[in-house]
């Protein structure tokens, strides 16, 4: 029974330390958390080949695009930009539009299902029209910032012979 009449000082002091030692192990809990998510900006870039079809020949594309993904933790969502140029069945085509992607990651494997609807233009023909793109892809992530894979895309612009399938690689930086 020592020191009753000691205000319990002592304790008090301690109090902020211990608040910030806390604050400290959480934050640094919330920043390994957020080490594996996948949420943020990233720029792609797809060169394509455009399979040849009805007597025309094989033709070129590429569509660089920027997203922002949202990791929702067994899926993520991503919308964005893109602008393609392409030269299939024998003319120029640029597009652009807004798009929409789904994917499931499994491990560094990352299926995805994406769709478009924009603005197209056909600058030797003098015509445009909607744009429309679908797109089923698979990357692989090497990397936090870098993932590379193969997709296979549907596109057109409406009211022209614009349609055409490609097979293209894509690249994906995470900025």
């Amino acid at each position: 029974m020592k020191n009753l009449g000691t205000p319990p000082a002592a304790p008090s002091r301690r109090a902020p330390r211990t608040l910030l030692a806390l604050a400290a192990l959480l934050l640094s809990v919330q920043v390994a958390a957020a080490e594996g998510h996948h949420s943020g900006w990233s720029i792609n870039f797809t060169p394509v080949l455009i399979l040849p079809s009805g007597g025309y020949r094989l033709g070129w594309g590429v569509d660089p695009e920027l997203k922002y993904t949202l990791d929702l933790g067994e899926a993520r969502f991503s919308a964005g930009g893109r602008v393609g140029v392409s030269h299939a069945k024998n003319q120029l085509g640029v597009t652009v539009m807004p798009t929409l992607r789904l994917t499931v990651p499994i491990g560094r494997v990352e299926p995805y299902a994406s769709a478009g609807l924009g603005y197209g233009w056909l600058p030797e023909a003098g015509r445009d029209g909607v744009a429309t793109m679908g797109r089923l892809g698979l990357v692989y992530r090497f990397s936090e910032r870098l993932a590379i894979g193969l997709e296979g895309t549907l596109q057109r612009i409406d009211g022209s012979r614009h349609q055409f399938r490609s097979l293209g690689s894509m690249i994906s930086f995470d900025l």
